[in-house]
């Protein structure tokens, strides 16, 4: 009789495991590109002109999703910009696919979000 329980529990309990594995890795890669993106626009209110702006905010963001290469693997590289806009606002966005990284390829047993993550930060350019 427990054989057969067994047989009918093993596969939901190890899709539940497993789903959750598949799920806490997606999460921590959106809050490394989240991250990435704060990080940026943190840098580029040091910056004096917008092309000093962009230039630093790109720097910072990409050393950040540098330290999450174990994580996201190598399948792509970050889409990284930062510009200013008319509104004296400056804006830093990052954006990568994760389509080919394992998870995605791998976890299709569990239903997945999208592949392509995305954040966004604006900051004032600051004055007075």
């Amino acid at each position: 009789m427990a054989a057969l329980e067994f047989v009918f529990l093993a596969p939901a309990l190890l899709l539940l495991v497993f789903g959750t594995i598949v799920y806490s890795i997606y999460f921590s890669a959106l809050i490394g590109v989240r991250q990435a993106a704060a990080e940026g626009a943190r840098a580029a209110v040091a910056g004096l002109s917008s092309p000093e702006r962009a230039s630093l905010a790109r720097a910072r963001a990409a050393a950040v999703m540098d330290n999450y290469k174990t994580l996201l693997g190598n399948s792509s590289t970050p889409v990284i910009t930062a510009s200013a806009d008319g509104t004296g606002a400056f804006t830093v966005a990052v954006s990568y696919d994760m389509s080919r990284s394992p998870i995605m390829r791998y976890g299709n047993m569990v239903p997945l979000p999208t592949a392509n993550l995305r954040a966004s930060v604006t900051v004032t350019n600051g004055g007075y």
